[in-house]
């Protein structure tokens, strides 16, 4: 098995009001104050998906929306003392365009992480608290193999399903002296999510949904796992750069559930007139010879695999890629990928694929 990184440039710099000197004062045992944020050229956090995008420059983003009463996990250390960690409280959150900023409080604490001496301090992060392993510059988490689905909303003919965003890992890290004013933190998705949206040309009842990566027939396909463990790993140099690791992750097939809103299984049914989105979430790395089977409440299945012009593709990783206009049963689907990310949008003509 292939082990993939994705390296990502943490710019979240403490801004020193006083200039350098500002940044030097021994602030020693004084409670650090901790904001967090997404910006134009890094949305990231994480809680739920906003639907609104917007344009910086010649690049276009989604906005992804903290939710009040999350919990995240802050690591600290620096020369002057070992790794200490504490839990802090998302809340006081802003929405601004683009930004969902917020507030931390320190959580079971009355007053969290404090200044030691006047050196550099580093500072790594994991969203959420309650399902990350914090070791020394390092983040660890699971993808699920199985997830979970559950109505939310119908809304212009679309049944559309919320994902358990705590599986949405999130990291962030920056390096600083001690600074009077706080610090920001910008959180970074360490997860690839595929949004599908998709028909029906008669009415179809749908009982589960299964990606999975692997070789056909006689071609020749890279086979990533899709589910299993990621650690994000901080180095300790003045960018606090970051690589995802995939090392011990196994899992070449992800399945995806549907509930409905009192969290119950549910069987949704899709046609012409009713579709239905739901979002999987999978490592991330850039995937690619991937198949998606639905299994109907009939017993059958319909499933494609992911080409184009008879090439696997290979998706991005850490993006949010959309699949949509496509309808089961059927016998040829015209599927649109567009591929929101940190940095753009990539968009791709529609692609002709055969039903398996």
């Amino acid at each position: 098995m292939r082990t993939s990184r994705a390296i990502i440039s943490i710019a979240a710099a403490a801004v020193c009001l006083l200039g350098f000197s500002a940044c030097s004062k021994d602030l020693s045992g004084i409670a650090i104050r901790f904001r967090a944020s997404t910006r134009p050229e890094a949305p990231a956090t994480k809680t739920a998906y906003s639907g609104a995008t917007y344009n910086s420059g010649s690049k276009t983003y989604e906005r992804i929306d903290w939710s009040d009463g999350d919990k995240i996990i802050l690591a600290m250390s620096s020369s002057e003392v070992a790794m200490a960690t504490q839990e802090y409280l998302v809340q006081t959150i802003k929405i601004a365009g683009v930004n969902s900023k917020t507030d931390l409080k320190p959580y079971g604490a009355e007053n969290g992480l404090t200044w030691a001496g006047t050196g550099t301090h580093d500072f790594w992060s994991g969203y959420p608290s309650s399902k990350v392993t914090v070791e020394d510059h390092k983040i660890s988490a699971q993808i699920p193999s199985s997830q979970v689905v559950t109505y939310s909303k119908k809304a212009n003919d679309i049944l559309y399903f919320d994902p358990d965003m705590s599986n949405a890992f999130m990291v962030a890290g920056i390096q600083t002296a001690p600074v009077e004013n706080g610090i920001n933190l910008d959180y970074y998705p360490a997860f690839t999510t595929f949004d599908f949206t998709v028909g029906a040309n008669d009415n179809t009842t749908i009982t589960s949904f299964e990606m999975e990566t692997t070789t056909y027939e006689a071609e020749t396909a890279l086979v990533e796992p899709l589910a299993g463990t990621v650690a994000a790993t901080f180095d300790s140099g003045s960018n606090m750069s970051l690589a995802y690791s995939t090392t011990g992750a196994t899992s070449t097939t992800l399945g995806v559930v549907f509930h409905d809103d009192k969290d119950a299984p549910y069987n949704p049914i899709i046609s012409t007139t009713t579709m239905m989105n739901f979002k999987v979430f999978t490592l991330p790395q850039a995937i690619t010879g991937v198949r998606i089977t639905f299994h109907l409440s009939d017993g059958t299945s319909k499933s494609l695999r992911l080409k184009q012009n008879g090439q696997w593709i290979t998706f991005p990783a850490a993006a949010k890629i959309n699949i949509s206009g496509f309808t089961v049963p059927g016998s040829v689907w015209y599927i649109n990928f567009d591929y929101p990310r940190q940095e753009q949008w990539i968009v791709h003509s529609d692609i002709e694929i055969g039903v398996e």
